[in-house]
C-alpha cells in the first residue's frame, strides 16, 4: 500500500456538488493561528505571531508538494497563545508559544527530518517545552499510536566529539572554541541536557552525531540519574564503544559519575579541570587533550588557562579592569548600583543581558558597577563573599542575578540564619534580586503562574533565604537558528528591575528632612469601623510611635496628634470609603483630590488590556466611586512631609467577600489612581513619594490580578506600584500571605511579634489548618503535584476542628459571580460530595475562604491584646508571651535543638511527657528519686 504523500499519491474526491477532482495526498498539514481573538493581536498585548517565517521556511524548503500550510483562526487557549498544529501521517502534534522565528525554524527542521525518516520522529529536545497536549483526538480518527523509540545505527563508523551539558554557557564556548579547532579534528556537537525530557528524546540524539561521536562528555548538575534517557546512552556508548566522561557541573570530582563513565581517570580529571577554569579558549585545548589522549591524535594542548574566580566588567572598559579605570567613567554624585552576576557568563561572552541592565540603570540616573564570581558561598576569612571586596564602600545598592541561597538551606528542616546574614549587614546596602530565567520569554509571558516551579525554587524561594528583595524578570534564554541558547534582556523589565534599585538607592543620599513618606491603611471592607484593621496589630498606635521615631531622627512629620484615637478619629471623620455614613461634605473636605483630566492621562499610560479590563468592568475613567465635581476623592491625613492614606476598596457594588477574593477583578479607577498620586512628582500633580509602608496585614494591592510570581508590566501590583520601594510591617506566624508582597510587591517584610500570647490549646488544629493553608500558597508554585494530597490533609484537618458546619455556610454564601451547593453527603472514602466535584479553581478559591476565616478567628482569639511597633509586651504579658514561646521544641538539623519548656521540664522530672497530656489535671505516682519538694509545684503546674 503507498504510503499517503509517497509519489504524490492522488485521491478522488466527490466534492458536494457532484463533481469528482483529484486530490494530492500530502504526508503533513502545519497550521498556525493568526486570525483569532489572541494569536498575534499585540494591539491586545499578545505577542506578534512570525508569520513572514512561516511562509518563507515553507517556500525555501520546497515543501509545497508535501506539507500543507495554513494560516488559520483559533487554534487554542489564549493563554498559549501563538498556537500552531502540525499533523503528520495522522500523527498531531500542538505547539503553543511560538513567538519566535527560531521556533518556526526548528519546527520545520523537525518536519524535514521526518520527512528523511520516511515517519514520525520524537519531538526534538528544543522543541519539547513548547508542545502540549490539550486536545487528545487523533487528526485520522483513530487512537493515536505511540511514536517509535528511534534504533540507534551501530554500524556506522565513529567520528568527533559531544558534549551534553546542563551549562548553556558551555555550549556558547563549545561554539567558539569550534572555529579554531584543526580541520581534520571531525565534527563537534553540542546538546542542552535541560531540553531532553524523556528517552524518546534521547533516543532521537542517538540517531544523530551524539550516537556517532567517538568522546561523549557528559556535564551534569546534580543526579546523573535524572537525566531522562540517560541508561539509554550509557548503553548505546557501550554497545557502540564510544568513550563515555560524565563529570559533575559543580567542578568537585564525584566518584559516583566515574563508575558511571566508560573512560579512563586521568582524562575526568583532565575534563573538570578545563571546564572548571572556563572560557572558550579552555574549552578549545580540552578538545584537543581529550583528542590525542583518547583518539591518539597529535594536536598538542596547552594547560588550563588560569582564570579570575571574581572581577570586574563593564561594556565600555576592557578586560581586566580595575576599580580605578571604572571610577573614571562615573558621572558626577550619581547613585551607583552593584550588578553581581555568574564569571560563566563572562567568560562565555554571553554579557548582552547585563549590558542592557547597565544601559537600564544609566537611564535611571545611576551607574553600574557589573561584578561576575563563581559563587556567593565563596567567602574570604570573615565570612564575607570575596565579591563584596569590589563593592563594598562603592556602590548605594545591589541587583544580584545569582540563583540559590548563601546559606545552607535545609529541605524539610529549619534553616538557621548563618554568615550570609552578617555578611548582608557588614554590605550595609539593599539587595535586589534580578530573575534571569531559565526558559524563553514566551512561556513565560503566557503564564498564569508566571515562573515554572524550577525557576521559582532556584531564582526566588531560595534567595529569599538571605532577606534578598525580589525583582523582576528581565532575562530570557532564547535561542536562534543554529546557536545555542543565550540570556537576551526584556528592555522593559530591565527598567523596572533598575527603577526600583535606583529609588532604594536614592534612598541613603535624601535628606531625612526632605524625604517624603507615604503610610496606607488597610480599609478592605470599605467600612468606617474597619480603618487600620490589621492581624495582631494596633496598627494606630504603631503608626504613632513610627512617626514620632522619624520626628527624632530628623523627618518632617508636622504635628502628630496626642493620642492614636485622636489620630483614628481624625482620619474617619475627615474622610472615609464607607458608603453607609459618609456624607457629600466629608468627601468634598478629602486630603487629595485629583482632577479628571490628571487621572485620564494617567489612565491612558497604563497596558492597554489594563484599561480594557477597567473599562468593562467599572466604565470610562474616572468611574463613579468617589468622584466629587468631576475629582477623585482620596481619603487620607497630611503630616509634614507624611501622608496617611486609607487604601480604596478594590470595588464596589457587589458582595465585598466576593471583592476581595474574587483573583481576577481588577481594582476600580479610584484605586489605580491613590497609587499613581502617591509615587508621582508634585510638580506632575502627585504627592511624590520616596517610599511607601503599609501598616500591618494585610492589604490587597499584592492580591490584584497578574501573574503569581515573576510579574509583567501587565499585572496591576506591577503597574500600580511601579518602582516605588515598599516597606510592610507584618506578622512573623504568617510567611505563607507576607510571601505575597515579597514577590508580587517587591516588599521589604519587616517582622514583627505577634500580640501577648496566653493558652491556646483548645487551637491546635486551627493553626496546623492555618500553616497547611500557607503551604498550599507555596506547592501551588513551587511542586503543583502534591496538591491534591494537601488538599486531604485540609479535609482531615476540618473535620478534626469542627468546621465541617462553619465551611457549608462559607461555601453557600454568595460570592458575587457564582453560589456553591452544599451537599453534605459523603463518598465512600469519607469525602463531602461537592468537595470531589470540585475544579482545581474551585479548591484554591475554597482555601481563600478558608484563609479568610482564619484570619477572622485568629483575630477572635486574641485575648490580650494587639502588638505595638518597637514595643515588648508589657507586665504580666512578657513571661506569658515567653511561656507560650517556649511551649514548642525547637529543631534543628541534624537532630540538635531545643526542647519545648513543657518537655524539659517533664525530663528533668523523669516524666514521660505523652502521659502527661493524654491525662491532664491527673494525679501522678511520684516516682523514685523525685523528692516531695518538686512534687508541689509539678502538681500545680499541671493542674
Amino acid at each position: 500500500m503507498t504510503r499517503p504523500g509517497a509519489g504524490a499519491a492522488r485521491q478522488r474526491v466527490t466534492r458536494a456538488d457532484g463533481r469528482t477532482i483529484n486530490v494530492v495526498r500530502k504526508r503533513g498539514h502545519l497550521s498556525y493561528c493568526f486570525h483569532g481573538c489572541c494569536c498575534g493581536r499585540t494591539d491586545k498585548g499578545y505577542a506578534p505571531a512570525p508569520v513572514d517565517t512561516y511562509k518563507e521556511e515553507w517556500t525555501r524548503r520546497r515543501m509545497r508538494n508535501q506539507v500543507h500550510l495554513t494560516k488559520s483562526g483559533c487554534l487554542g487557549p489564549c493563554t498559549l497563545n501563538n498556537v500552531a498544529h502540525l499533523v503528520f501521517d495522522g500523527h498531531d502534534t500542538w505547539f503553543h508559544s511560538v513567538n519566535d522565528p527560531w521556533l518556526v525554524v526548528a519546527i520545520f527542521e523537525y518536519i524535514a527530518a521526518m520527512l528523511e525518516a520516511d515517519g514520525p520522529l520524537p519531538v526534538p529536545p528544543e522543541l519539547v517545552e513548547y508542545t502540549f497536549n490539550y486536545y487528545t483526538w487523533d487528526a485520522g480518527g483513530a487512537a493515536m499510536a505511540a511514536l517509535p523509540v528511534a534504533t540507534p545505527d551501530l554500524s556506522a563508523g565513529r567520528s568527533g566529539v559531544a558534549l551534553l551539558t546542563h551549562a548553556d554557557t558551555d555550549l556558547l564556548n563549545l561554539r567558539a572554541a569550534q572555529d579554531t579547532l584543526p580541520a581534520d579534528f571531525g565534527p563537534v556537537t553540542g546538546v542542552a541536557l535541560g531540553g531532553i525530557r524523556g528517552e524518546a528524546q534521547m533516543g532521537t540524539l542517538l540517531t544523530g552525531a551524539v550516537g556517532r561521536a567517538e568522546i561523549v562528555l557528559v556535564r551534569v548538575h546534580g543526579k546523573f540519574g535524572a537525566v531522562p534517557g540517560g541508561e539509554l546512552l550509557r548503553e548505546h556508548a557501550r554497545a557502540a564503544g564510544q568513550t563515555l566522561l560524565i563529570v559533575s557541573g559543580t567542578g568537585e570530582p564525584d566518584p559516583e559519575l566515574a563508575r558511571l563513565s566508560f573512560a579512563p581517570a586521568h582524562t575526568l580529571d583532565t575534563a573538570l579541570a578545563y571546564l572548571s577554569a572556563s572560557g572558550w579558549p579552555n574549552m578549545r585545548e580540552l578538545l584537543l587533550s581529550l583528542s590525542d589522549t583518547l583518539r591518539l591524535t597529535g594536536y598538542g594542548a596547552r594547560p588550563p588557562l588560569a582564570q579570575p574566580e571574581h572581577g570586574l566588567y563593564h561594556p565600555d572598559l576592557p578586560e581586566q579592569a580595575t576599580l580605578d579605570d571604572w571610577e573614571k567613567l562615573r558621572e558626577g554624585s550619581r547613585p551607583a548600583v552593584g550588578v553581581l552576576f555568574y564569571r560563566a557568563h563572562a567568560l562565555s561572552g554571553n554579557t548582552a543581558f547585563i549590558d542592557s541592565l547597565v544601559m537600564a540603570l544609566d537611564d535611571a540616573g545611576a551607574d553600574a558597577l557589573p561584578v561576575f564570581t563563581t559563587s556567593l558561598k565563596d567567602v574570604d576569612a570573615a565570612g564575607d563573599p570575596k565579591a563584596f571586596a569590589l563593592l563594598a564602600g562603592q556602590v548605594d545598592a545591589v541587583i544580584s542575578t545569582l540563583s540559590f541561597a548563601m546559606a545552607d538551606v535545609q529541605a524539610g528542616e529549619i534553616t538557621a540564619p548563618g554568615e550570609n546574614v552578617s555578611a548582608l549587614e557588614r554590605l550595609g546596602v539593599p539587595v535586589v534580586q534580578g530573575l534571569t530565567l531559565g526558559g524563553a520569554r514566551g512561556p513565560w509571558e503566557t503564564s498564569a503562574r508566571g515562573l515554572n516551579p524550577l525557576d521559582t525554587a532556584m531564582n526566588v524561594a531560595l534567595p529569599e533565604f538571605d532577606g534578598r528583595i525580589i525583582g523582576v524578570p528581565f532575562a530570557f534564554k532564547e535561542q536562534a537558528s543554529g546557536e545555542a541558547r543565550r540570556l537576551v534582556a526584556d528592555p522593559e523589565r530591565a527598567a523596572r528591575l533598575a527603577g526600583i534599585t535606583v529609588r532604594l538607592a536614592r534612598l541613603r543620599h535624601k535628606a531625612n528632612f526632605d524625604k517624603r513618606l507615604a503610610f496606607v491603611f488597610t480599609n478592605s471592607t470599605a467600612k468606617a469601623s474597619q480603618v487600620g484593621n490589621a492581624v495582631g496589630l494596633d496598627s494606630a498606635a504603631s503608626l504613632l510611635r513610627v512617626l514620632g521615631a522619624l520626628e527624632e531622627d530628623g523627618y518632617d512629620v508636622g504635628t502628630l496628634p496626642e493620642s492614636s484615637d485622636a489620630l483614628m478619629h481624625a482620619l474617619i471623620e475627615g474622610s472615609n470609603y464607607d458608603q453607609t455614613v459618609m456624607t457629600p461634605g466629608q468627601l468634598a473636605r478629602t486630603a487629595a483630590r485629583i482632577p479628571g483630566e490628571v487621572y485620564a492621562r494617567w489612565f491612558a499610560e497604563l497596558p492597554a488590556s489594563q484599561q480594557r479590563r477597567m473599562r468593562e468592568q467599572w466604565g470610562p475613567p474616572p468611574g463613579a466611586a468617589y468622584v466629587h465635581g468631576g475629582e477623585l476623592c482620596l481619603a487620607g491625613l497630611t503630616f509634614g512631609k507624611v501622608f496617611v492614606a486609607l487604601q480604596p476598596p478594590r470595588g464596589y457594588g457587589m458582595d465585598p467577600d466576593a471583592i476581595y477574593h474574587t483573583p481576577d477583578l481588577p481594582p476600580t479607577h479610584h484605586y489605580a489612581a491613590l497609587y499613581r498620586w502617591l509615587r508621582e512628582p508634585p510638580a506632575l500633580g502627585g504627592f511624590g513619594a520616596d517610599a511607601l509602608v503599609h501598616v500591618g496585614k494585610h492589604g490587597t494591592l499584592e492580591w490584584l490580578p497578574g501573574k503569581g510570581v515573576g510579574l509583567s508590566e501587565n499585572c496591576f501590583p506591577d503597574s500600580l506600584l511601579g518602582d516605588l520601594p515598599l516597606f510592610y510591617p507584618f506578622v512573623i506566624n504568617d510567611p505563607g500571605e507576607g510571601t505575597q508582597a515579597k514577590r508580587r510587591a517587591h516588599a521589604t517584610i519587616l517582622d514583627h511579634l505577634p500580640p501577648p500570647l496566653t493558652r491556646a490549646d483548645t487551637y491546635g488544629p486551627l493553626a496546623e489548618l492555618a500553616a497547611l493553608v500557607d503551604e498550599y500558597y507555596q506547592l501551588e508554585l513551587l511542586d503543583p503535584g502534591k496538591l491534591p494530597l494537601l488538599q486531604g490533609q485540609i479535609w482531615d484537618l476540618v473535620q478534626r476542628a469542627d468546621l465541617g458546619t462553619d465551611l457549608g455556610t462559607l461555601l453557600r454564601r454568595d460570592h458575587g459571580d457564582h453560589v456553591h451547593e452544599w451537599d453534605e453527603s459523603e463518598t465512600e472514602d469519607g469525602v463531602p460530595v461537592t468537595l470531589t466535584e470540585m475544579n482545581g479553581p474551585d479548591v484554591a478559591h475554597l482555601l481563600e475562604d478558608i484563609d479568610g476565616y482564619l484570619c477572622e478567628l485568629g483575630a477572635a482569639q486574641i485575648r490580650d491584646g494587639l502588638h505595638t511597633l518597637g514595643q515588648e509586651p508589657q507586665g504580666e504579658q512578657l513571661p506569658e508571651m515567653l511561656r507560650a514561646l517556649t511551649r514548642l521544641g525547637n529543631a534543628g538539623s541534624g537532630g540538635a535543638g531545643v526542647p519545648g519548656l513543657h518537655a524539659g521540664l517533664a525530663g528533668v522530672l523523669g516524666l514521660d511527657l505523652g502521659a502527661l497530656l493524654d491525662a491532664p489535671g491527673a494525679r501522678l505516682n511520684v516516682p523514685p528519686g523525685i523528692s516531695a519538694r518538686a512534687e508541689e509545684p509539678f502538681q500545680g503546674a499541671d493542674r
